[in-house]
Parts: structure tokens; C-alpha cells; sequence
């Protein structure tokens, strides 16, 4: 009898200290990334520039100037090397790509030449990264008129920035 109420009162003393389960659940709230608000392109266009043409769903423009055309575009931030086979068919390998800052953002400029139906062209490409967007200004002539408008086509990209 002894023997039972010894076990009867160890066994009532050790299930009054059992703990009670904890459940511990971790919550993460995933934060999307805010884009930054996309700047806008400021460039200072030739007289000769014809009222913009609206491309894609984006808001590009393009510009028919004398003897040349100038598209202004922005794209999402990313591989460099698809930027440049967007604006121009090459990729970044294929380019001699010349890489300074403007405005405390990286700045990549380069030349490039493409047999087209009306003959060859001379294209000139600068791009803007600012970490979040590529701001872009693509200009493409005639090959034979491209010595020509060299000084108008440097004052135009001196005047890229982004506002």
C-alpha cells in the first residue's frame, strides 16, 4: 500500500512540472524592392529636330532630325550587354564600350556600324545607369553623311543627363 501511494503521489507531482509546448512561428514579411522613380532625360536637340514620335508602350521617342534620327529611351536596370543588343544588335562583347561618370552615375558610350536595306550606317549610343534604370540615346545616320554631323552629334550627347 506504501508502494502505491508513493506512486500515486510521484506520479501527481511529476505531471503538475510538466511545461506546457511552445510554439514558436517565424514570420517574415517579404519586402518587394521599390524601384526609385524613373528620372527624366534631359538633352539638348538641334533645331533641325522634328516633333517626337512616340514608340512602344514606355514612352520612347524618336526624332527625325536632318540626315539622322535620335531615340530617347529608358529600360529596366540590368545586364549592360542586353541594353547594348537592344539599342544597337551587339552585344557588349562585340563593342568597344568607353565607360566614364556623369553626375555621380556610370555613363557608357560607343560607335557602331550596321549594313542596312538603304545602305551602311554609323550608329552612336549613350547610356546612363543609375543604378536602378538605363537611360539611353541612340543616334543612327547614313555612313557617308556620319563625318558630317560628328560636331552636331558630340554637342547633342554632351547635353545627356538625366534631371
Amino acid at each position: 500500500m506504501k508502494k502505491w501511494l508513493m506512486c500515486l503521489c510521484m506520479s501527481i507531482f511529476l505531471s503538475g512540472c510538466a511545461a506546457a509546448e511552445t510554439f514558436e512561428t517565424v514570420g517574415d514579411d517579404w519586402l518587394q524592392p521599390v524601384m526609385a522613380p524613373v528620372g527624366e532625360i534631359q538633352l539638348s536637340l538641334p533645331d533641325s529636330a522634328s516633333t517626337q514620335t512616340i514608340l512602344g508602350t514606355q514612352g520612347d521617342k524618336l526624332y527625325f532630325c536632318d540626315g539622322y534620327t535620335v531615340t530617347v529611351q529608358t529600360l529596366d536596370r540590368g545586364d549592360l550587354g542586353r541594353t547594348c543588343k537592344t539599342l544597337c544588335g551587339f552585344g557588349a562583347e562585340s563593342l568597344n564600350i568607353m565607360e566614364t561618370v556623369s553626375q555621380g552615375n556610370k555613363r557608357f558610350d560607343w560607335v557602331w556600324t550596321a549594313a542596312g536595306e538603304g545602305g551602311d550606317a554609323v550608329g552612336r549610343a549613350a547610356v546612363i545607369d543609375d543604378g536602378n534604370y538605363h537611360y539611353c540615346v541612340t543616334i543612327m545616320a547614313d555612313a557617308g553623311a556620319a563625318g558630317e554631323l560628328e560636331g552636331e552629334w558630340t554637342a547633342l550627347l554632351r547635353s545627356f543627363h538625366i534631371g
